[in-house]
């Protein structure tokens, strides 16, 4: 492979590629929806102090975006909003210390202008988040991926970063693999104004971690583009030591944890445990009893080793497919406020499934309890307090990311028996499903309802019509084609006369009959109320499409507590 030096140290990619010749580029849109904001706002993302979080909200919301020059004081990316106002409080308190006369004459939420001007104090912007604006500058930003690549070629992996195999085109471009994510990140700036960063691979994973570690101690050029390249050995060299360790795709604070209590803190760390003999105490078993079969994954990522290419990907068909929804509440919610929610979100399922065209055969519901369950003294958000005192709970508890105690969520699920998209149907069956899990006595904060085994009604059908059901012919109060046709033969037999034939008496042979077309009268009701349900949801999700999702308002979503004409007016769970 041809090489040449590139500012990372280690070997630049030139067409070719790793074992199995292949280039990626990683794009990710740097602090996507703050740079959206800055960019309507006419101010420069990159010096701005602004923050994408909604202040009606509490001061706990997440921010979804925070601006380069803000992470400048020390602030995560996912901050949340009282983490910001604390720490804009500490840096005023430092400059006031600083600045002429110990006092500010006024506030500037611009990097530059506060740099040149110690006298001013800082502030920021609180952008409320516009998330149809947002998927709209992503849209915009892929038709610049599409001058470059194929569909076929390119990834989206989430609304600000996207994977793009370049080994077809270098040739054809007559460009390196770091040219032709310059070309890139440079025309996305051009089109949209929105600063993007790169990095470059012999596999997904490397391009992944070229971009969201090595790039960010690049040096930029004149453009501010930054660019990343790793190989298999660079990435070894480099970042092998590299910590912390949750800097890495997939390695989480759970997976930290565990290895550092087995003395392993960096990538170089798992790369020789998984070289242990039997006899040692790291070993690759060891990391096998720890994570079972995602040991092998995270032993080949520590090696740089990733065998997933894009076509793997594209020609990827998952077992089994489910359609979730969930949503964490703006403050705590008693029994009953929460049953009303799960059971709007149960009908927003059933009517997801029409619109796809879908039935489902399981359903799955997940509530998580308020801290103030346990804790009164932490109650948010009004009046709504727990039902029993948090000294008579006796229940499983879990700890939280913060330590505290709060009681441990529950799930279940359900089988409907057969699939559907029946609203009545699925939303009994849910709220069955939440009176038979959920705690009355404590508060919810966390709601996510799944609908599983999804077919299509042919998929439906096929399966029902393989499926074999043993039928009770003497049980009149099933409500089965069985006993619909049992009910036909033996009423044939009557009007016939030849209930003798089959030993008989005339009497039995009248109630068996009745029995039967009672049935079958039940089955006939039964579908033509589905049918007519069937055409209510039809209609329904139409209107929806022409007009808006709040263009048809129940009466449950008008109910106190009840958050559905809200979750209305959201995309993903924040403002449209």
């Amino acid at each position: 492979m041809e090489e040449r030096t590139n500012t990372t140290g280690g070997a630049a990619l030139r067409g070719r590629g790793g074992p199995c010749g292949r280039v990626y580029i990683a794009v990710d849109l740097k602090s996507f929806y703050a740079s959206v904001e800055c960019q309507d706002l006419g101010r420069d993302p990159l010096t701005t102090h602004l923050v994408v979080a909604d202040r009606e909200r509490t001061s706990k919301t997440i921010c979804l975006a925070v601006s380069p020059s803000l992470k400048e004081y020390g602030l995560p990316g996912r901050a949340r909003l009282f983490e910001v106002e604390q720490r804009i409080r500490e840096v005023n308190a430092e400059r006031r210390l600083r600045a002429p006369g110990r006092h500010f004459v006024g506030s500037s939420t611009d990097a530059g202008e506060l740099a040149s001007h110690p006298e001013l104090a800082v502030e920021f912007i609180a952008a409320k988040p516009r998330m149809a604006r947002y998927l709209d500058h992503s849209a915009r930003i892929y038709g610049v991926y599409l001058k470059y690549a194929a569909p076929e070629h390119i990834h989206v992996y989430s609304i600000d970063e996207v994977f793009i195999d370049a080994t077809p085109y270098l040739h054809a471009l007559g460009m390196t693999p770091h040219e032709l994510a310059t070309v890139i990140v440079r025309d996305i700036a051009e089109t949209t104004g929105i600063t993007a960063t790169a990095g470059i691979g012999t596999n997904l994973y490397l391009a992944k971690v070229a971009m969201d570690i090595v790039a960010k101690h690049v040096a930029a050029d004149e453009q501010g583009v930054r660019v990343a390249e790793l190989d298999e050995m660079s990435y070894r060299r480099l970042l092998w030591e590299h910590r912390p360790i949750t800097d890495f795709w997939r390695v989480g604070r759970g997976y930290a944890k565990k290895l550092a209590a087995h003395g392993l803190d960096t990538m170089g760390d798992i790369a020789r445990c998984s070289l242990g003999r039997a006899s040692d105490y790291h070993n690759e078993d060891l990391l096998y009893r720890l994570f079972g079969v995602n040991a092998e994954l995270l032993i080949d990522h520590a090696w740089g080793w990733e065998p997933c290419t894009m076509a793997d990907i594209k020609a990827y068909k998952p077992e089994g497919h489910s359609i979730s929804s969930g949503q964490v509440l703006q403050g705590p919610a008693d029994f009953d406020t929460a049953r009303l929610i799960v059971r709007e979100m149960a009908d927003a399922v059933s009517l997801d499934l029409v619109d796809k065209g879908l039935l489902a055969r399981h359903l799955g519901l997940m509530v998580g309890y308020d801290i103030s369950s346990l804790d009164p003294a932490k109650a948010e958000c009004g009046p709504v307090k727990p039902k029993a005192p948090a000294s008579e709970y006796r229940g499983p508890v879990a700890v939280d990311h913060y330590g505290r105690r709060v009681p441990k969520p529950a799930n279940s699920s359900c089988d409907l028996g057969e699939h559907t998209a029946s609203s009545t149907r699925i939303r009994e069956a849910m709220m069955a499903l939440y009176d038979r899990i959920v705690d009355p006595s404590l508060l919810v904060r966390r709601v996510t309802v799944v609908a599983a085994g999804l077919a299509t009604r042919a998929e439906a059908e096929a399966a029902a019509a393989s499926s074999y059901e043993q039928p009770d012919l003497f049980d009149a109060s099933d409500d089965t084609a069985v006993n619909s046709e049992y009910g036909r033969a033996v009423s044939g037999m009557v009007s016939d006369g030849v209930a003798s034939k089959f030993g008989l008496e005339p009497e039995s042979s009248r109630r068996m009959a009745q029995a039967g077309s009672d049935s079958s009268r039940r089955i006939y009701d039964a579908t033509e109320r589905n049918e007519a349900e069937a055409e209510v949801q039809r209609a329904i999700v139409d209107i929806t499409h022409k007009f808006g999702r709040g263009s048809v308002i129940k009466g449950m979503n008008l109910e106190p507590g009840a958050t559905g004409l809200q979750r209305n007016r959201q995309i993903g769970g924040h403002a449209a």
